[in-house]
């Protein structure tokens, strides 16, 4: 388990701006969680613009530990607390352990790579939270257990949170959230209205929560904080002015005072980032999409503290468009949500950008190929994608991994997934290339002439036996089973 730096050791900042995309708001970057706690430079090291992979129990879905290990290349994970706490949050086998989250998960460093510790950014809920039944109080999180709907005490969380951190975790600041109207909600409307009593609750209660966390913390590890959704910065600026002056977070680094914030995470499409004089990509950026309710429209700057810190999205991405316009509005890093729904849906990715250049020519093309069409796939010999250099693609070809779906062998989802996290990997690596070479606004506006922002000529199948992750995405507001029973009822009729 960590401890603060001795005296003699001074801190660096987590985050670090390489370089900025002309005419935009895009960037390069490396976060180094490691490097506040050690004081100097970090072998766990995040290239951004990058995503991080939301675990369930703290394993990517469809993937052990070992197979990850082997053919996975994964910047981060995103762990939540809920998945581990029961009732009594303190006399939870997690808690128990005395062990840390990486060693109680198992999360190896790869095989390719043994000195780099996979990064963990560790949360009190889920990146796309299941609705629950209670709000929170001042000194309690909603949260969702295996026992159901519990309320996770903030001196347990930060009881647990000392006990699992080591020195490449990241710790979430808890933020009090509105009810969610959906698990993947539409991005114009992603949060219920918020009415004046409770703008002030989010913005007093997270004060308190955000301030002790980076009391407690922000000496040890890197902190992120919430940007609260759904109300405007103007509404949130005595909580936003109280965590950029907590003094006992203050670190120095080169002579300069700096607050111990290294990041803020936003919880909705939209982004505060984005100047005035800001000029909307072609086919890209629209401000009409970027407003998402009544109180949303005048974010405008935020304090000048929040420029040169890590920009974490925790959206729900519906697919790679959504990540370029996340990147296009300042954001670092986004989550992987989509990537393993993508998955469980039976679909392999096909795009990418090659070599900074997307072709054209032609007429627009899917993301993907569903692999439950049997009919097109049972006798195609060929790799997932062409020139994709993942296990599967090495070894597999499209008729197996179709034989396996329509067999319902769990084998297929990892071989999917696999793919798909190679594939997205690739992606982000020719946008970070882009970005370096000032081509990201070519790129992004050829990629949107190139593919289709939803399938198009594709039917996902069914996915795999629902698990606790999949939760949000069975949701309670369609009635919709993510998997239909394959039992009937008797019926009279012959």
């Amino acid at each position: 388990m960590a401890s603060a730096p001795p005296p003699s050791v001074v801190p660096l900042p987590a985050f670090r701006i390489l370089h900025t995309q002309a005419h935009t708001v895009a960037r390069l970057g490396l976060f180094s969680p490691s490097a506040v706690s050690r004081g100097k430079p970090s072998v766990s090291v995040i290239p951004t613009p990058n995503f991080i992979l939301p675990t369930s129990r703290g394993t990517i879905p469809h993937i052990t530990p070992d197979n990850a290990r082997k053919h996975v290349d994964v910047s981060a994970v995103f762990v939540s607390l809920e998945d581990f706490v029961d009732k009594n949050a303190l006399k939870s086998p997690v808690a128990q352990s005395n062990r840390t989250i990486r060693d109680y998960i198992s999360l190896l460093p790869p095989l390719s790579d043994p000195d780099h510790q996979i990064p963990i950014f560790l949360s009190p809920r889920r990146s796309c939270p299941v609705p629950t039944s209670q709000p929170n109080s001042d000194n309690t999180i909603s949260i969702v257990t295996n026992d159901g709907f519990r309320q996770l005490p903030i001196s347990d969380y930060f009881t647990l949170i000392s006990q699992l951190k080591d020195e490449d975790t990241v710790i979430l600041a808890p933020v009090d959230l509105p009810l969610l109207i959906s698990a993947k909600p539409p991005a114009n409307k992603p949060w219920k209205h918020i009415g004046g009593n409770r703008v002030r609750k989010m913005v007093t209660r997270n004060e308190l929560w955000s301030v002790s966390t980076l009391k407690k913390l922000a000496g040890q590890n890197p902190v992120i904080v919430p940007l609260l959704p759904g109300i405007s910065v103007a509404e949130q600026a005595p909580y936003l002015d109280s965590i950029l002056n907590v003094e006992e977070s203050t670190r120095v680094n080169g002579g300069h005072a700096r607050r111990g914030i290294d990041g803020i995470n936003v919880q909705e499409l939209s982004s505060p980032f984005i100047p005035e004089s800001y000029e909307p990509v072609e086919n890209g950026y629209d401000q009409q999409q970027q407003t998402t309710s009544s109180r949303t429209v005048d974010f405008g700057h935020l304090p000048s503290g929040f420029n040169d810190i890590l920009r974490l999205n925790l959206a729900y991405q519906s697919g790679p468009h959504d990540v370029i316009a996340a990147i296009e509005r300042g954001h670092d890093l986004v989550c992987g949500d989509w990537i393993t729904a993508t998955t469980d849906a039976g679909v392999a990715f096909t795009f990418g950008i090659a070599g900074n250049s997307v072709s054209t020519i032609g007429e627009k093309s899917d993301i993907g190929i569903s692999l439950w069409e049997t009919e097109l796939y049972a006798a195609d010999l060929t790799a997932l994608s062409e020139e994709c250099e993942c296990y599967t693609c090495k070894n597999h070809h499209r008729a197996y991994v179709a034989h396996l779906l329509a067999a319902k062998e769990m084998l297929a989802w990892t071989l999917l997934q696999i793919h798909n996290i190679h594939t997205v990997n690739r992606f982000m690596s020719a946008i970070r290339d882009a970005i370096k070479q000032d081509k990201f606004i070519e790129i992004a506006a050829e990629f949107r002439s190139k593919y289709f922002p939803h399938m198009q000529g594709v039917t996902p199948g069914g996915g795999p036996r629902v698990r606790g992750y999949q939760v949000k995405l069975a949701g309670s507001v369609t009635g919709k089973k993510l998997n239909e029973s394959p039992f009937q009822n008797f019926s009279n009729d012959d």
